[in-house]
C-alpha cells in the first residue's frame, strides 16, 4: 500500500515538473489521435500556433520573440480565424477524419519543427555559454558534444537495423548518408535562405573560422574512401571501410583538439566578410 502511494506521489511530482514544458506544446501542436483528442486543446492550438510562429519569425540576432507588435497582431488575427474554423469543423467525440485531416497533420508537422527549432536554439545557447565559462571553442563543442548528441539516435537505430538479416545493412548505410545529406542540403539551405531573407539588403556575415575548411576536407575524404572501398568490395561493407572511416574521424578530432590546445594552427584559407559578398581569400 505504501509503495503504491509513493509511486503515485512520484508520478504526480513528475507530472507537475513536466507541466510547464508539456502544456505549451499541447497548446500549439494539434494532437489528432483518437485516444488523445481534445477539442478545446485543438481549438487552442489553432489560435495560438500562428502567434508562436509570429514570435519565432520576429527574431533578432538569432533570438526569437522580438518586440514587433505588427507581426504579433497579424499572427493573432490569423489564429482567431483558424480558431473559428476549428470550432465549426471539429467534434468533441472524435478528431477530424474528413477532408480537413491533411490540414491538421500539416499544422502539427510545422509546429513540431518550430519546437525543434526553439529547443535547438536554447541548446546551442547553452553550449556557447558552457564554452565561454570553460574557455572552450564553441566550434569544438559543436563538433563533439552537439554532434554526438545529435547523432546518437541515428547510431543506435543504424546498429539495430544493420544487425538484422536481409536488407538491414543496406537501409543502415543509406540512412547514414541520407540523414546528413538532408540536414546539410535542406536544413542548412532553408536556414541560410531565411537568415539572408531577414538581413536583406544587408549581407549575412559568417564568423571567421579556418577550421571549417578542414572539416569539409575530412568530409570529402570520408566520401572518397567509401567511393573507393565499396566498388572494390562489390558494394559490400566490410571491416576495411569501417576501420578507415573511424581512423579518419579519430584523426579529425585529434587535429581539432591539438588546434584547441594551441599545438597546431589552422591557416591558409578564410572567409572574406569585408566585401559585398561572402568570398574566399588566401591569408
Amino acid at each position: 500500500m505504501f509503495a503504491k502511494q509513493a509511486q503515485s506521489c512520484w508520478r504526480l511530482c513528475l507530472r507537475i515538473l513536466e507541466l510547464p514544458f508539456d502544456l505549451p506544446r499541447r497548446l500549439t501542436i494539434p494532437v489528432i489521435e483518437d485516444d488523445r483528442w481534445s477539442r478545446p486543446l485543438g481549438i487552442a492550438s489553432a489560435v495560438l500556433a500562428p502567434v508562436l510562429l509570429a514570435g519565432v519569425w520576429d527574431s533578432k540576432d538569432g533570438e526569437p520573440f522580438g518586440t514587433s507588435i505588427t507581426e504579433y497582431l497579424f499572427g493573432g488575427s490569423v489564429g482567431v480565424v483558424l480558431g473559428i474554423l476549428a470550432f465549426f469543423t471539429t467534434e468533441s467525440e472524435r478528431p477530424p477524419h474528413n477532408r480537413w485531416l491533411c490540414i491538421w497533420v500539416a499544422g502539427g508537422f510545422v509546429m513540431s519543427i518550430v519546437w525543434f527549432y526553439l529547443i535547438a536554439t536554447e541548446l546551442v545557447a547553452a553550449l556557447v555559454s558552457l564554452g565561454v565559462i570553460l574557455e572552450i571553442d564553441s566550434a569544438f563543442l559543436g563538433l563533439t558534444l552537439l554532434a554526438w548528441g545529435n547523432s546518437i539516435g541515428d547510431l543506435m537505430s543504424n546498429l539495430a537495423i544493420s544487425l538484422n538479416s536481409g536488407d538491414g545493412v543496406q537501409i543502415a548505410i543509406s540512412g547514414c548518408y541520407a540523414g546528413p545529406m538532408f540536414n546539410t542540403l535542406a536544413g542548412l539551405g532553408l536556414s541560410f535562405m531565411l537568415a539572408t531573407w531577414k538581413t536583406f539588403p544587408n549581407v549575412l556575415v559568417l564568423r571567421h573560422d579556418n577550421s571549417l575548411f578542414y572539416t569539409i576536407g575530412f568530409l570529402f575524404l570520408s566520401l572518397l574512401w567509401a567511393l573507393l572501398v565499396l566498388p572494390a568490395s562489390g558494394m559490400s561493407p566490410n571491416k576495411i571501410l569501417g576501420a578507415g572511416l573511424l581512423l579518419l574521424y579519430t584523426t579529425f578530432l585529434l587535429l581539432q583538439l591539438a588546434s584547441l590546445l594551441g599545438l597546431i594552427s589552422f591557416g591558409g584559407v578564410g572567409l572574406d566578410s569585408n566585401s559585398g559578398f561572402l568570398g574566399i581569400q588566401i591569408l
